[in-house]
């Protein structure tokens, strides 16, 4: 599919031998076509024009790559909890897979060091990393296959980097905790949420969520979609007033 087609962008990474060798020491495998991973990490905001007029970058993959991680992680659960319902189950791998989480673990096992993007602010870094995450587990998906990215996912992100037990135990639904709160303390809450107006000539569709008790605003939070926006301005209200 790939093969041999985008050799003409490797002058946009390192050299070949030290991406060859970064790649390979995060997965802890030799990559079969280095190319797969090279666009993972290709933001579109740094789209590559190849020579046949198609845009390169990784928003295919990282499609792929969300689905192949979910089921990963859903197989991997469903062995490990056989005693738990759909519910738990739900709720964990959303836990895992959340965009926070993403964008920690890309991180973690340095991938946020060879992403190639044109976005400079910080507000969009996490889900630049989250995205570029996924990508790269399409890139595996696609250079390996499902096995061996099913074992890179179990081996060297869950078992090294995901506290399970941990986050089997936590409530990470901020917005339902912050409405109960309201409503037990008879506060009034309101969410404000809109499109950012610094992404809307960006590459990164990104909105904006306020949070207002009492009129008062106490919480601020940015999401690649409304939900996680209020989400996120959610957890830090509930930062901001304690609970």
């Amino acid at each position: 599919m790939y093969l041999g087609k985008f050799s003409f962008f490797k002058d946009f990474f390192l050299s070949s031998n030290n991406f060859y060798s970064s790649i390979k020491n995060i997965v802890g495998f030799r990559p079969s076509n280095p190319n797969f991973y090279r666009i993972a990490l290709i933001h579109k905001s740094a789209s590559i024009i190849s020579p046949d007029g198609s845009i390169v970058n990784n928003e295919r993959l990282e499609f792929l790559g969300d689905a192949i991680l979910d089921a990963i992680i859903a197989e991997y659960l469903f062995a490990k909890f056989p005693n738990k319902n759909e519910g738990f189950l739900t709720k964990l791998r959303s836990n895992i897979v959340n965009g926070e989480n993403l964008s920690i673990l890309s991180e973690k096992i340095n991938l946020t060091k060879l992403i190639i993007s044109n976005i400079n602010s910080s507000k969009y870094s996490k889900h630049l990393y989250e995205d570029v995450f996924e990508a790269f587990i399409g890139a595996i998906f696609l250079d390996k296959g499902y096995e061996t990215t099913k074992k890179f996912i179990i081996n060297k992100i869950i078992k090294q980097h995901v506290d399970i037990n941990h986050l089997a135990e936590t409530d990470n639904n901020f917005k339902s905790k912050l409405v109960e709160w309201s409503q037990k303390d008879k506060k009034s809450i309101c969410f404000d949420t809109i499109l950012d107006g610094s992404s809307i000539n960006s590459n990164n569709t990104l909105f904006v969520s306020h949070i207002k008790i009492e009129d008062e605003i106490l919480g601020e939070g940015f999401g690649s979609s409304k939900k996680e926006a209020e989400q996120n301005a959610a957890k830090k209200t509930l930062q901001n007033i304690g609970v």
